[in-house]
């Protein structure tokens, strides 16, 4: 089956796309990130495109083979994996490089040795990765109602 093809695919491919799509929006509408490749290629935001293009392929998974295959079983808990690594280990590790910058800026900390600040920007919020979810459950949705004759499951 060739990949223009394949329904997990595009289920996983579109529900990261139009996350990075609202992303760079958010990002550059708000001024958050300064530029389009800072967006693109960064980590956090809103939404959290990791959790959208795992939710959609282990959505489209469960549609095509049920929820008790060994496939959506193993894709759903690499989505628990990614959802927890977004929300509780980068976010965290986001608030540590926050309370090490302000040590640095206050001069308790010398700076560190390439010169630069750590990055903040690291992990999720809750909401960030439920819309990042949402996102992949209608995108899997979404392929498998509209006409997609092209497409094969």
């Amino acid at each position: 089956m060739s990949l223009l093809k394949n329904y997990w695919f595009w289920s996983t491919f579109s529900a990261w796309f139009i996350s990075q799509i609202i992303k760079i929006i958010i990002g550059l509408v708000t001024n958050k990130r300064r530029s389009f490749l800072t967006v693109l290629f960064g980590s956090g935001g809103m939404p959290s495109a990791h959790t959208a293009g795992m939710v959609g392929l282990t959505t489209s998974l469960i549609i095509t083979y049920g929820a008790s295959s060994p496939l959506p079983v193993i894709t759903g808990i690499l989505t628990l994996i990614i959802m927890t690594d977004a929300t509780a280990v980068r976010f965290e590790s986001e608030r540590h490089a926050r309370f090490l910058n302000r040590m640095v800026e206050e001069e308790r900390e010398p700076i560190p040795d390439d010169g630069k600040l750590f990055r903040t920007n690291l992990g999720h919020t809750m909401a960030q990765v439920a819309v990042g979810f949402a996102i992949g459950v209608c995108c899997a949705l979404l392929l498998l109602l509209l006409p997609f004759p092209i497409l094969q499951k």
